[in-house]
């Protein structure tokens, strides 16, 4: 449950925007390839503390409950109905409840980017990280609440270290692969023109996910 959750909150339409613009924004500054990498690694593990902070909250806060089955089940319950909200925004456009960064944190974190520098960037990281928590929270909350009916306190921390790790893989990868200016241009450019069709199957996977873990995973 821990690696199929973390891989699937990795598909993440706010993590995945906004580092797709890091590298297209640093490639136009014609900065080196090290340097780069060295503002997206830093941009990645900002990304990674501060999820990883948010989760060791939830798991602490979530251990105060006497019957962690029922949380977990209201996590489940909580990831079905984010997960109905992305597949209604898809065909609904309109819809006035969306689960997108805010438009003032994204405002904000592309200045942070345009700056280049390490305080800037580690300063995006960490808003990105903030908010890509509304995007996605409904399956970091449920998987948690499942840690927390099925394991002890450390190996829940140990396992949603795995889930964080997991969750930050994909953005390592596009950050390795993504070597000249045309491909990270290419890729930002496909990802704003697909968001809401990934939008479509990421919300029926979350409903999907959250039924599964009601049926056969939280007894």
């Amino acid at each position: 449950a821990v690696i199929v959750t973390g891989l699937l909150d990795s598909v993440n339409p706010c993590a995945f925007a906004v580092i797709l613009l890091l590298l297209a924004f640093l490639f136009t500054l014609r900065q080196s390839r090290n340097h780069i990498l060295k503002l997206g690694f830093v941009y990645v593990g900002m990304i990674f503390l501060v999820y990883f902070a948010i989760g060791l909250g939830i798991l602490q806060a979530v251990r105060f409950s006497e019957n962690p089955h029922f949380v977990a089940k209201a996590g489940a319950w909580l990831l079905i109905g984010l997960g109905i909200i992305n597949l209604v925004e898809y065909f609904f456009p309109n819809f006035p409840i969306k689960l997108h960064m805010p438009k003032m944190a994204g405002a904000r974190t592309n200045a942070l980017i345009k700056q280049a520098t390490l305080p800037t960037t580690m300063a995006a990281g960490l808003l990105v990280g903030l908010c890509t928590f509304p995007c996605s929270g409904g399956i970091y909350v449920s998987i948690i609440t499942l840690l927390n009916a099925k394991t002890t306190m450390a190996w829940g921390v140990s396992y949603l270290a795995l889930y964080n790790i997991l969750f930050v893989l994909p953005l390592i990868v596009i950050l390795l692969v993504v070597g000249n200016r045309m491909a990270a241009k290419a890729w930002a450019r496909w990802e704003r023109e697909h968001a809401l069709k990934i939008r479509l199957w990421y919300g029926g996977i979350m409903v999907a996910l959250g039924a599964a873990m009601l049926l056969y995973v939280i007894v």
